[in-house]
This record gives C-alpha cells, sequence and structure tokens, in this order.
C-alpha cells in the first residue's frame, strides 16, 4: 500500500498497523437498532444542539453528493444527513448511524483520527487506511466542550474526486460555533467575554466567568491564546490573564461597546486585544441592571430554568398579543390548554410559558411530539415500561413522560398525528390520570397538567375519523391559536430582536439588516413561521461580512421562491395603475390570495398598509 506522506496520517497509519485493522473486523462494528436508540437517548440534550448545525450543513450539502455527519468521542455516527443517493451508496461500508469509525476499528478515516489527534483534518480517498473507503474523501473537526475537553466530532464526507480544502474549512468554522453556543448557552451565572485581536480577527476567543471573576470556561480560540500560561483555565481568576479588565466586570450600559485591554503573556509581554462582553447572566446583586424609564422588548429565549416565559415572548401584533393574553389567563387555571397554529409559529415555547406562569412552574414541564415517534415505542415512551416487557427494554424499567411528568406538566405536540389506538389509550388515563406500564399490572396515579398542540383542524380530523371526537371533548379545555408570521405586522421588529441572539452566537459586532432583507422580510409568506425566519437569519449572518445583511445573504430556496412570479394572481400594468389609484382590482387580488394581505402587497407592489388603507375605503364605499 501507498502510505501518505502528511505527518499526521502517517502516525495514524502506523496506531492502524499496530492496531491489527482490517475490513472484516470493521464490518461487524456497528449497534444494533435498540441498543443505538438507547445509546443515543444519553446523548439527546447535546443532538438537540446540534440539529440547527446538522440541518444547515445538509442543506448546502443535499445536492453535491455529500453527506454531514455527528460522531461522539467513542467514534460512533450519531447522526448523517445529506445528499440521500450517496447515503444509500454508502451504506455497503457502513456511513450511518450506529456504526463505530474510531480509528481502531476503521483504521486512518477523519473523525476517527480527529478523535485521536483533535484537531481538523481532511483524509481524502487512498489517505484512508482500509481499502473499501478509498472511495471517500472525509473532513473533519473536533468539538470541545468549555472545559477544553473533546465532546464530539463534525464530519462531512463525499466521493474522493469531488473534494475541494475549503470543505475542511467550512466544517471547522461550523465547528467552532457549536463551541461558542455551547459556552454561551450554559445555564450557570456567568459573563462571556470576547477577546480578539485589533487586526485579523478570524475568530473571537470567549472566556466564561463567575460571579467571583473566575474563569469557568472558555472556547477553542480562548484555550489556545492562553495555553502558554497552562494553567487550566477554569482554575484561575481573569484578571491573571487579562490586565486592566476590572472595568468590564461591572455591568456595563453598552455592553458589546469593545475596548482595548493588555493581554497578559508567561513571558511577561504584552498585546493590546479588543475586548467587550457578550452577555451577562450573573446575579443581580453582583451585575445590576441599569434602570431604565422605557422596558424593552427582549429576543426569544431560554431562562435559567431552560424554558421559556411569557417576558421571554415579543410581540406587538394585536392577533399575537390578543393570544399572549388568553394563554397567561389560561396558565392561572387547571385547563387543559390546546395550542394552535401553523409549524414554527411558537406553540412549543408558548407550552413553556405557560407552565412557567401556571402554579405547577417548580415541577416538571416534559414534552414528546406525538407525531416523530413510531407507533410501536410510542405506548412505552407516554408509560413507561415495566423490567423485561420487550427486547431491548432496560432491566430496570423506564418511567414514563406521564410519571416523569408527575406534578407538572406534559405537553403533547403534534396530537392529532397520535395513532388511533394510542388515542383510545391516552383518553383512558385522561379519565382517572392513572397510568400502567407496559409489562406492568400496577396501577400509577399521576397529577399532571396537559397542553397539546396540532398545526391541523383538529374538529376536521373527528368529522373524518381520523381523531376520536371523545377525546377531543377531553382535550379541548381553553384554545388559544397562534397567528403566521406572514400575517404578524411586527415581524422585522422581531427579526432585528433575534439578530441580538445571533451576535452572541456568532462572536461578531453589532449586525443590521439592509433595505433589500427589511423588504424579503416584510414580503416572503414565511411557510416555517418564527423558526424559518430564525434559521434563515442565522445562514445570512454567518454568509454576510462587515455586519450588514443584504437579502443575497439569505437561503437560495428563499430567494428562488422570493424572486419568481405567482402562478396565480399575477396582474397586469393596467390592473396595477388601477389599483393604486384605488379602483376594484385590489379586491380581485385579495380573493386570488386567499386573503392573505402580504402577498396582495407583493403582488401590487405596495405596501401592506397601503393595502389595508384601500381595502378600508372600498368596504366604507360599499357600506360594509
Amino acid at each position: 500500500m501507498l502510505e501518505p506522506t502528511n505527518a499526521l496520517l502517517k502516525k495514524s497509519w502506523e496506531r492502524s498497523r499496530i492496531n491489527g485493522v482490517n475490513a472484516l473486523t470493521a464490518k461487524d462494528a456497528i449497534l444494533e437498532e435498540t441498543q443505538f436508540r438507547q445509546y443515543r437517548e444519553q446523548k439527546e440534550e447535546f443532538m438537540r444542539t446540534m440539529d440547527p448545525t446538522m440541518e444547515r450543513l445538509a442543506y448546502w450539502l443535499k445536492s453535491s453528493y455529500s453527506i454531514v455527519a455527528l460522531c461522539d468521542t467513542s467514534g460512533y455516527i450519531l447522526e448523517s444527513k445529506g445528499d440521500p443517493v450517496f447515503l444509500k451508496d454508502t451504506e455497503k461500508i457502513q456511513v450511518h448511524h450506529g456504526a463505530c469509525w474510531s480509528e481502531q476499528v476503521r483504521g486512518t478515516n477523519s473523525a476517527g483520527t480527529v478523535i485521536v489527534e483533535q484537531k481538523p483534518l481532511a483524509v481524502v480517498g487512498k489517505d484512508h487506511y482500509l481499502d473499501s473507503n478509498h472511495m471517500l474523501y472525509c473532513a473533519a473537526s473536533p468539538i470541545f466542550g468549555p472545559q477544553g475537553e473533546l465532546v464530539a466530532v463534525l464530519d462531512i464526507s463525499g466521493h474522493a474526486a469531488m473534494y475541494h480544502p475549503s470543505l475542511l474549512g467550512m466544517v471547522d468554522v461550523m465547528a467552532r460555533k457549536v463551541e461558542d453556543w455551547l459556552l454561551i448557552h450554559r445555564p450557570d451565572r456567568q459573563m462571556v467575554i470576547s477577546l480578539y485581536p485589533e487586526k485579523n480577527a478570524k475568530h473571537h476567543a470567549l472566556l466564561a466567568v463567575n460571579q467571583d471573576g473566575i474563569v469557568t470556561g472558555g472556547n477553542r480560540e480562548a484555550h489556545q491564546l492562553l495555553r502558554g500560561n497552562r494553567q487550566r483555565l477554569e482554575q484561575v481568576h481573569v484578571t491573571e490573564l487579562v490586565a486592566d479588565i476590572e472595568s468590564l466586570l461591572g455591568r456595563q450600559k453598552d455592553i458589546s461597546t469593545p475596548r482595548s485591554l493588555p493581554l497578559l503573556t508567561k513571558g511577561g509581554g504584552e498585546h493590546h486585544w479588543q475586548a467587550s462582553v457578550l452577555l451577562d447572566t450573573r446575579p443581580p446583586q453582583i451585575a445590576a441592571s441599569t434602570p431604565s424609564s422605557k422596558p424593552k422588548a427582549r429576543p426569544l429565549r431560554a431562562n435559567r430554568t431552560g424554558l421559556t416565559s411569557f417576558d421571554d415572548l415579543y410581540g406587538t401584533d394585536d392577533a399575537f398579543l390578543a393570544a399572549i393574553r388568553l394563554a397567561k389567563r389560561a396558565a392561572k387555571t387547571e385547563y387543559t390548554v390546546m395550542l394552535f397554529g401553523e409549524s414554527g409559529s411558537g406553540k412549543d415555547v408558548v407550552s413553556q410559558a405557560i407552565h412557567l406562569a401556571s402554579e405547577r412552574a417548580d415541577k416538571p414541564f416534559v414534552a414528546i411530539n406525538c407525531g416523530a415517534i413510531p407507533k410501536s415505542l410510542l405506548e412505552s415512551e407516554l408509560f413507561g415500561y415495566e423490567p423485561g416487557a420487550f427486547t431491548g427494554a432496560k432491566q430496570t424499567g423506564q418511567p414514563g413522560k406521564f410519571e416523569q411528568a408527575h406534578q407538572g406538566t406534559l405537553f403533547l405536540d403534534e396530537i392529532a398525528e397520535m395513532p388511533s389506538e394510542m388515542q383510545v389509550a391516552l383518553l383512558r388515563v385522561l379519565q382517572d390520570f392513572t397510568v400502567y406500564r407496559v409489562g406492568g399490572t400496577k396501577p400509577i396515579h399521576v397529577d399532571v397538567r396537559i397542553i397539546t398542540a396540532t398545526h391541523t383542524d383538529l374538529w376536521q380530523k373527528v368529522q373524518e375519523g381520523s381523531f376520536r371526537a371523545d377525546l377531543f371533548y377531553r382535550l379541548q379545555g381553553v384554545q388559544v391559536t397562534l397567528p403566521p408570521l406572514r400575517e404578524r405586522a411586527d415581524r422585522l421588529q422581531l427579526a432585528q430582536l433575534l439578530l441580538h441572539g445571533i451576535e452572541a452566537q456568532l462572536g461578531t459586532g453589532p449586525l443590521a439588516l439592509g433595505a433589500s432583507a427589511k423588504k424579503l422580510i416584510e414580503s416572503y409568506s414565511w411557510p416555517g413561521n418564527v423558526r424559518q425566519l430564525a434559521a434563515a437569519l442565522r445562514e445570512a449572518a454567518f454568509l454576510s461580512e462587515g455586519g450588514k445583511i443584504e437579502r443575497e445573504r439569505f437561503p437560495a430556496y428563499i430567494l428562488s421562491s422570493f424572486s419568481a412570479k405567482p402562478a396565480e394572481g399575477q396582474i397586469s400594468d393596467a390592473q396595477k395603475e388601477r389599483t393604486q389609484s384605488g379602483k376594484s382590482d385590489m379586491v380581485d387580488v385579495f380573493l386570488q390570495t386567499g386573503g392573505n394581505i402580504s402577498e396582495t402587497a407583493r403582488i401590487l407592489g405596495i405596501g401592506r398598509n397601503t393595502v389595508y388603507r384601500k381595502l378600508k375605503k372600498l368596504m366604507e364605499k360599499d357600506g360594509t
């Protein structure tokens, strides 16, 4: 075999030889489905953190004969997404979840070798130790936790002939963004300080300190930058690393304003770096907030409980505010609440806010997506199971979601997708709030407040026969309807507030929306609602330079949809002219769009407020 010349790869090949790596043993290094499900359950919280990054990379790669994979520190693939054709092609060499790609098992490969070397690395074609992997290129980067420990490896793989060096840079940047997110979103009371040189600031070093000024963690750049001191970062006071930083340790009126501070080095030298505070969640007695004569709306975010409260929700739209007022009233009762709204409109965070505003706020909040769990597993997920209840069951058994939510709140998302046989079982539980574990005979009483959510007309489901009427009546309680983003008048303000959180995630300076981006946000229909807007803003912010986001930085699928002319509802210039003069063509277009104000405004090339005003005048003229 022709060995690689790269020093890291040569060392990896030597280790592979010593470990006796061969294709036969590698082929069998796969967890069975039940084992994998239990294995991944232990890492579910981290997987939720990774999901936006995986989805974004998968979207970029889905048409490029490439995939993105996430491996844990043992080399097991936890998730793989991307081009479905390539995923199918690589099944024969086990590039799928549950397969182990450690270096000890499969020899030199990017994921396994990065686990050993803990450095970004690309392994292309014949650089792989096993011949069966020569068809691949793999570019991977480590993901480190706040204490500098390896937590996972992010990998992009594709056909060897399609490798480009920029792929390694891209996956490394994304891995670093995840590291920053892990540091910033810890539940600890902390202040996160950003450090970067006055010139050539490619990556920011982030340091987290507690209320006593002790460093509790840092991102990869911070560990590399301050490695000369060789102390563990979390064991030192921040003043031992950065001089004159005391002025940053108190809460500032504008925490994002950078200032030049000396960075101390082991040899006693000084280099001036820019320093600013990204966020400060320390207790008020340590970092008292400055009183403000006018309260400011805050962007959507999780509080210290990990849940979102009503105070964290932003909205000035009348329909949205009406829904929130109703939700707040319902929260003070024990009524079952049914949240209705399109996917991405915020049903999940409103359910959390209801819980936090209720008498059960200090008890568990447990959520389950009824449409995302296989029918065969839903019963055991909801009601739990006894030891040995089925093949692969834990020997200790497991409590279900009802037991986990005892004295608290159970959120049943996508309730309309629940299989009919499970509807019967759920109805039985709701009648006396007694559950029986799968394989068990002992009744278990639970005290649970139920919140449900659906994006479909549940009563229509009842009429169609796919949802039980008696269960519908039992769940009805109070219905709260959340408006879709396209009908909210405050979506531009919401977008600007979402950008504040994105600034912290990216570790950048202030971000601003350009005129073309604002026009897109105002005019696009946003079928994925707030979730889609947040994802689009994250990508646009990541791709933008100079702090200003323009329309062309938004995802391609949005730009193509936004730029395309509608198949229906097209009107002539003469019609536009008559409409802008107040003629009745306005009504024709309004009806053609199904009463969608934003779409009507976009087709006519006028503002939404103009549409409202002209429609009002027409109705007054008709006496309606």
